[in-house]
């Protein structure tokens, strides 16, 4: 009997690569960057896939194997970047306000912060909708709010029946207006600045929504009001 398995391959012959090219590594995270750098220079008329690939210094089948069109690729993109700036968790209201207002103010002073901006404001003042991306910016951050809410609530900490959306504007509208200040003030606010700012942000929000339990057992140790 021959040695030739029904692989094709003598016994002790090592694995053969499958055709095409080898992954590259990192690759995914170096075009997601990309994406959203390429949309904050050029907006949606302006996005390519071609242009995505030579940012992300990769060939276009990289970017091709991975997403079928544009309009896939950058809600990916806006999908991962919000989930790992909103996936908060610090085991107490006023800290997940906190990590998120931090989180949020870091970002939108970012290169990526502000094509995620871009990206809002296009969705926003377009007639049509521009793609399944739109749908992804106007949820994903609006949902991860929403859970440090409902938790907030079920821990006696935030009051009930307060309308959710008005905590994400409040978060979301702060660190923007921030963001654009310190661009046409011409400033670069540092990690000290940014969490002076989002402490104050986070206190404004809980005197008006937190409860007196969340009030006696406040994290800082500091009364809201």
């Amino acid at each position: 009997m021959s040695d030739v398995s029904i692989t094709g391959m003598t016994s002790g012959e090592a694995p053969r690569r499958g055709r095409g090219r080898p992954r590259t590594p990192g690759a995914e995270e170096k075009i997601l960057t990309a994406a959203l750098d390429e949309y904050g220079e050029r907006g949606w008329a302006g996005f390519t896939m071609d242009g995505v690939a030579r940012r992300a210094g990769v060939g276009k089948s990289t970017v091709y194997l991975r997403w079928a069109d544009k309009d896939a690729l950058l809600t990916n993109a806006v999908t991962n970047r919000g989930m790992e700036l909103t996936a908060v968790d610090t085991g107490s209201f006023e800290g997940d306000l906190k990590q998120l207002a931090v989180n949020m103010l870091r970002h939108f002073h970012s290169s990526g912060g502000w094509a995620a901006m871009r990206v809002t404001f296009d969705c926003a003042s377009s007639p049509e909708r521009l793609g399944d991306f739109s749908e992804a910016v106007s949820q994903v951050h609006g949902r991860q709010v929403e859970q440090i809410c409902l938790r907030a609530v079920e821990r006696g900490e935030m009051i009930e029946d307060f309308p959710l959306g008005v905590v994400t504007e409040t978060i979301y509208g702060a660190a923007i207006v921030n963001s654009l200040s310190e661009r046409l003030e011409g400033r670069t606010d540092g990690d000290a600045a940014i969490e002076t700012r989002a402490a104050f942000v986070v206190a404004m929000v809980l005197d008006g929504i937190a409860t007196e339990q969340a009030r006696r057992t406040s994290p800082s140790g500091e009364p809201h009001s």
